[in-house]
This record gives C-alpha cells, structure tokens and sequence, in this order.
C-alpha cells in the first residue's frame, strides 16, 4: 500500500512554527498532518508538546497517550507526559512515568532528575536524594541536581548535606542568589547565625529584591540579640512585602527588647488594624502598654485577647497584675483565679493571688495561697510566709 505524503510540509512547517515559538501555528500544522495521518505517533508527540509548552496540560498528556498507543516502544514520550502529569500536581503518575523512562534508559538523567524532583512534592525526601543522586552520579555538573538534593537534605534536616549541595551549587554558579539563600537557611538549622548572615546577605547582594534572605537574616540577627539589625531587615521585609503583616508583629517585638514600646505598640497596632482577631498582637501590645504604664490600655487588650482565646492561663495573671496596678483588686483576684482554674500547678498567679489578698485584708486566705505557691517551689512565696503568716 502506497504511504500518504502528503502531511510531511504540513509537519514540517509545524516543525518550524515550534522552533520560532508560534505554538499555536505549530498546533493547527500538526493538526493538519494527523488528519492526513493519523498513525504517526510523532505527530502527536511533537503536538503534545507544542500543547505543553501553552501550558494546555492536559491536551499534552491526551497527545502523548495516542503516541503511546500507536507506539508502545516511543520511550522519550514518557518523560515529557510526566512533565505535564507534574504541572497538574499529579506527582505520582508522573513518578510512574518517569520511571517508565528510566526502565527504557537507566542512564537518563534527566528522568532521573524528574523522579526526584516529584518524590520531593510528595515529601519522599529520602527517595529523591537516592535519584538526584544518580543523576549526579551521571551528570557530574547537574546543577538542578544538586540544588534540589540540598533541598531534600534539608527537609531531612540533614543541614551539613545540605550545606554541601548548596555550596556545590555556587561553585558552579558563584551568582546564584537562591544557592546562598538556601545554605543560609541550611547554616541556620544548624544555629550557625553567623555563617547563614554572611549567606543572607550574599543572596541580597546578588538580588536587592530577595524578601526570603531579608526576613531570614533579620531572624538570625534577632537570636543573635541584633535588634536594631533585625529591625533594619524587617522594615526592609516591609517596604517589599507591605501586606506580610506577620512583620509587623516581629518587628515590634524586637522594638520591645530595645524598650522601644512605643513603637511596638504602633506596630502591633498595624497588625491589628489588618487582623482584627490577631490574639498575638493584642496580647503583645497590652505587654508593651503594661510596660509604659498605660495599665487601663493594657487591661483592655488582655480583654481582647480573652474574647478571642480565654485558654491562656497567663492572660489572666497578666490583666490581674495589670488591675492591682490600677488598685482593682477584686478583679485582680477574679483573674489569678480563674488562671488558676485552667492551671493549678501556676505558682506565679497563685502568689499574686495571695498578695493581692492581703492588700484586701484577707489574710487567712492569702497564708493558704503563700503555702500553696511555696510548695510549688515559689521562693517569693517562702518569703511572704516569713514575712506576713
């Protein structure tokens, strides 16, 4: 039987559409030629990815099944179906295409990279690292490889591992801001602040605009008691992120440790501003009033927060602490009491109960409370006994 020719300019001109990156010029020629001959599974392959690359997913995967279909030996098709089965988050068909791959051709390392790469959107770290590591073993200068090894390595916790993938990677791309960012935050698992600082800022210096490497370095500047460094890196956070309210409660928090209250309260006042129901800006904000003397303002946020979340026993001992202040010292005591109530063993409010009680005259009970709060193990309880009982 004479073989139709027909559709060969018709791939052909599909073939150069693709090259110059007119997919969907290059849809409509392939399209042509399968109507002309419908048997040729690379047609429909070179179809698929003309598809893929519109990022029309699934007409990609539907082209590469008739090409596998009509040739059940046309190998490379798996690793590009994969490819779509893994755009549409089908991580585990595209597993199983890309070791489709693989069994046809054990030294692909690119299927091999693929596996991994998807393994590690399923949380199979391990698995991963056993692929990139193959592909390396392959492709000695495998950068994705080795990047996302280290990425698998860190989400092992295995920071040293990761470390070295990542420091493998600015070897071979010393201006891979992401390499840096990413050994920074390998340095700081491993509460190497120092060493993921240098890191962080590598990465900003190779991009201005890298939020991840400012909030990071802010965080490793916080634990190593540089507030106003963290403060710099947070506002910095902000001025590229306006939204990321979380800074606002991180900055104001390094405020706080600088005694700066006034202007934590003005951040956590911005967080509230944005999330009205944000139990740790309220919380935080009556701390840092407590801490200016603004005891009726902090009275008023503690209540907030136990509108919000009456679990915490330490909200009530902090609104209690903050009303004998105010020298309401029967709401005071309402409030250690019902501390408490959600925690018995709470030797702090149970003490505070006690003086609170002698400053109403009850020394009855505030001698019960003192015993109660010393055999808990309060030294300032053992004193109050000493002193008033």
């Amino acid at each position: 039987m004479e073989q139709n020719i027909d559709y060969i300019p018709f791939s052909e001109n599909g073939n150069k559409k693709f090259t110059d990156e007119d997919y969907p010029g290059a849809i409509l020629d392939y399209t042509q030629a399968i109507a002309l001959n419908s048997n040729d599974a690379e047609l429909y392959y070179n179809r698929g990815n003309a598809k893929y690359n519109l990022n029309d997913f699934f007409g990609a995967i539907a082209d590469y099944n008739v090409a596998l279909e009509i040739d059940p030996s046309y190998d490379m098709v798996y690793n590009n179906r994969g490819n779509a089965k893994n755009a549409l988050n089908d991580y585990r068909g595209a597993i199983a295409d890309y070791s489709a791959a693989i069994t046809a051709d054990a030294e692909d390392a690119t299927a091999l990279y693929n596996r991994g790469f998807a393994k590690n959107s399923i949380e199979d770290f391990r698995g991963a690292v056993i692929d990139f590591t193959a592909a390396i073993a392959i492709d000695p200068m495998h950068i994705e490889a080795y990047y996302n090894r280290g990425v698998s390595n860190f989400f092992l916790r295995n920071y040293k591992s990761a470390i070295t993938d990542y420091s493998k990677v600015i070897s071979l791309e010393p201006y891979d801001s992401m390499a840096f960012c990413s050994r920074g935050l390998a340095r700081k698992g491993l509460d190497d602040f120092d060493g993921s600082i240098r890191d962080f800022t590598m990465a900003i210096d190779l991009n201005g605009e890298d939020v991840v490497s400012y909030y990071n370095r802010a965080l490793a500047k916080n634990a190593l008691f540089d507030y106003r460094g963290a403060i710099d890196d947070f506002s910095m956070v902000l001025v590229l992120s306006p939204k990321y309210t979380l800074i606002y409660n991180l900055r104001g928090h390094a405020k706080g440790n600088l005694q700066d209250y006034a202007g934590a309260i003005a951040d956590y006042t911005k967080v509230i501003e944005a999330e009205p129901n944000d139990v740790l800006a309220w919380y935080s904000r009556g701390f840092a009033k407590n801490a200016i003397q603004d005891f009726r303002g902090a009275v008023a946020d503690y209540t907030k927060v136990i509108e919000l979340d009456s679990t915490y026993p330490s909200i009530y001992t902090h609104r209690g602490n903050a009303k004998c202040n105010l020298k309401l010292y029967g709401g005071a005591v309402a409030d250690f009491t019902s501390a408490i109530q959600l925690n018995p063993d709470d030797a702090e409010s149970i003490y505070a109960r006690g003086l609170t009680r002698l400053d109403l005259g009850q020394q009855h009970e505030a001698a019960l409370d003192f015993r109660r709060a010393a055999e808990l193990g309060s030294a300032d309880a053992i004193e109050a006994i000493a002193k008033y009982c």
